[in-house]
């Protein structure tokens, strides 16, 4: 199934998302009728590996994954998608990723060359998408710098802070993961054993709790934030 897809009401538009920031109601009026509500479930792709990239979306509700595959078969997880995250952009003229839902998610779609056509009448909009590129590089470079010099232990740290950040339904102390350990794993350059070693360890050590497999409860944040030197 491809998904269902439906016209999108300007009060779907959050004015709190990176892409409609500063907009006002009538350019928020404009931009609805050049998108579409599209509803993927979960394991369904937003968009595949090496189709046209015409498409751009941001996400409304659910959560994605990004993750680009070799022709050997080798999977890279470049990054996790949230609500209110603007996926999508490519110089290229496919895309050279799959993103893939991770639990039923919904996205407002945009033709990419109309929502860039758009940009040059709406100057915050304009705005908002430059501010957007600037971002993606910002934590580009800091995944970078995660996968070249920390530890096993201190990724795993970095990550379950930026789910507690991130995650719509994670509270301060707890969150419910919606990707597997073989996804954290190709996310973080670890094996799928590196990771439950380090969970292990980070719950010997009095840091998090794990009530089940797929959740965690944080025990000791300050200590975690000290691991992952993000204080």
């Amino acid at each position: 199934m491809l998904g269902t897809a439906s016209p999108v009401a300007a009060s779907t538009l959050n004015s709190q998302y990176l892409l409609f920031k500063n907009l006002n109601n009538a350019e928020l009026q404009d931009i609805a009728q050049y998108s579409r509500l599209r509803i993927r479930e979960r394991n369904q792709y937003l968009c595949m590996q090496d189709s046209p990239s015409n498409k751009v979306f941001n996400v409304v509700t659910g959560v994605a994954m990004v993750e680009r595959i070799s022709a050997v078969g080798r999977r890279q997880v470049l990054g996790f998608v949230f609500p209110g995250d603007f996926v999508g952009l490519s110089n290229s003229r496919f895309f050279e990723y799959g993103i893939r839902c991770l639990s039923a998610t919904s996205v407002c779609e945009f033709e990419r060359k109309e929502l860039y056509r758009l940009s040059e009448s709406i100057p915050a909009l304009k705005a908002n998408l430059k501010f957007i590129r600037a971002l993606v590089q910002q934590i580009t470079f800091d995944q970078l710098y995660m996968l070249g010099q920390m530890s096993a232990y201190e990724r795993i740290c970095f990550l379950i802070l930026e789910l507690l950040e991130r995650l719509p339904d994670a509270t301060e102390d707890y969150i419910e993961l919606p990707m597997a350990r073989a996804d954290i794993a190709d996310y973080l350059g670890l094996t799928v054993e590196t990771v439950s070693r380090s969970l292990y360890k980070l719950k010997c050590d009095s840091l998090i709790e794990t009530p089940s497999a797929k959740s965690l409860r944080i025990v000791d944040r300050a200590e975690l934030e000290a691991v992952a030197s993000v204080r």
